[in-house]
C-alpha cells in the first residue's frame, strides 16, 4: 500500500509540474503532500490495529492451548490415579474372596476376611461418590439442601465415624460447644471426610491430627491441621483445581478431587477456605462460615 500510494503520489507531482503554472503547482504539490502525509498516517494507523488483533488472537490461541495442555495432562493423571484406586479395592476383595473360596478358615477369620472386603467397597462407593458429585457440579445439578444444626455435636459424629475406619489414628479435638449453624448435612461431611482424610494419607502415622471449631467475628471457623508434608506457596491455591496433584505427592493414592469439592462446598455456603503452613511442619486447613441469621431468629 506505500509503495502504491508513493508511486501514485510522484504522477500525480509530475503531472501537476507538466501542466500548472509555478505558482499553481507550488500550492497544488503542496496539497498533494499533506494529503500523501495524512494517508501515511492512516495506514500506519490501520497496520497497528492488524497487529495489535494479530498480536491478540495469537496470545488467545496460545492461551487457549496451553490451557488445553494443561487439562488433558490433568485428567490423564486423574484416570492413571483413578485407575489405581479402583484397582486396588478390587484386587484386595478378590484375594479376601479367593481365601474364603479355597481355604479352610476359622469362624474368626472369615470374619476378618468378610470385614476387609467391606471395607474395600466402602474404598470404591466413596471414590465413586467423589466422581459423581464431581460430574454433578459440572453439570450444575448438585443443590443444596441446608438444615439450621447444632454443628458441635453433628462435628463430633462425624470425627467420631472417621476414628472407627482410622482406629490407629490419633485425632485431637478442641472444638466449641452449642456452634449453630445453617448447612447441608452432605456438604459438612465430606468437607471435614476429605480433610482429615488427606492428613491422614499426607502425614506420619504417629502424628496427631488436629480439629477445631470455634466462632469469631460473626464467623464459623473450622481449621484441620496436620504435621504432614506440607504444601508448596505456589501450588497453595492451585491445589483446589480439579484434578490437580502435586509432584510431591506421587505415590500417595488419591483423585485430585478431595479438595477441590471442599472447596466447591465452601464457597457454595457463602464461606472461605486457606492454607497456611503448619509450625515446625505440616499444613493447616482453615475454614470461615458467615453465621446467618434463620427466619426464626429474625
Amino acid at each position: 500500500m506505500v509503495e502504491q500510494s508513493e508511486e501514485i503520489y510522484n504522477q500525480k507531482m509530475e503531472l501537476i509540474s507538466a501542466y500548472s503554472s509555478p505558482e499553481d503547482s507550488k500550492a497544488k504539490q503542496d496539497v498533494l503532500q499533506k494529503e500523501m502525509v495524512k494517508k501515511w498516517y492512516m495506514i500506519a494507523g490501520e497496520g497497528s490495529v492488524f497487529l495489535g488483533i494479530l498480536s491478540l488472537g495469537v496470545l488467545m490461541v496460545r492461551r487457549s492451548f496451553r490451557k488445553e495442555t494443561e487439562l488433558i495432562e490433568k485428567q490423564n493423571t486423574f484416570l492413571h490415579s483413578v485407575t489405581h484406586e479402583f484397582k486396588s479395592p478390587v484386587a484386595s476383595m478378590r484375594l479376601q474372596l479367593e481365601t474364603l473360596q479355597k481355604r479352610s478358615l476359622t469362624t474368626e477369620q472369615q470374619q476378618n476376611a468378610l470385614a476387609n472386603a467391606i471395607d474395600d467397597t466402602e474404598r470404591l462407593d466413596v471414590l465413586i461418590e467423589k466422581i459423581l458429585m464431581a460430574a454433578r457440579i459440572d453439570s450444575g445439578e448438585f443443590s443444596t439442601h441446608r438444615e439450621y444444626m447444632n454443628l458441635s455435636e453433628k462435628l463430633k459424629e462425624i470425627i467420631a465415624q472417621i476414628q472407627r475406619a482410622y482406629p490407629q489414628r490419633n485425632v485431637v479435638t478442641d472444638v466449641q460447644k452449642e456452634v449453630f449453624l445453617n448447612i447441608d448435612p452432605f456438604a459438612l461431611n465430606s468437607i471435614v471426610t476429605n480433610l482429615m482424610e488427606n492428613a491422614f494419607l499426607y502425614s506420619p502415622a504417629d502424628k496427631p491430627v488436629e480439629v477445631s471449631l470455634s466462632t469469631r467475628k460473626n464467623a464459623v471457623h473450622l481449621s484441620v491441621k496436620d504435621q504432614g508434608m506440607g504444601i508448596p506457596a505456589k501450588e497453595k491455591k492451585q491445589v483446589f483445581q480439579k484434578f490437580y496433584r502435586s509432584d510431591s505427592t506421587q505415590g500417595y493414592k488419591g483423585t485430585g478431587l478431595g479438595l477441590f469439592l471442599v472447596d466447591y462446598f465452601v464457597r457454595v455456603h457463602n464461606g472461605n477456605i486457606e492454607v497456611s503452613d503448619n509450625k515446625p511442619k505440616g499444613s493447616i486447613f482453615d475454614i470461615s462460615f458467615p453465621i446467618e441469621k434463620t427466619n426464626e431468629q429474625r
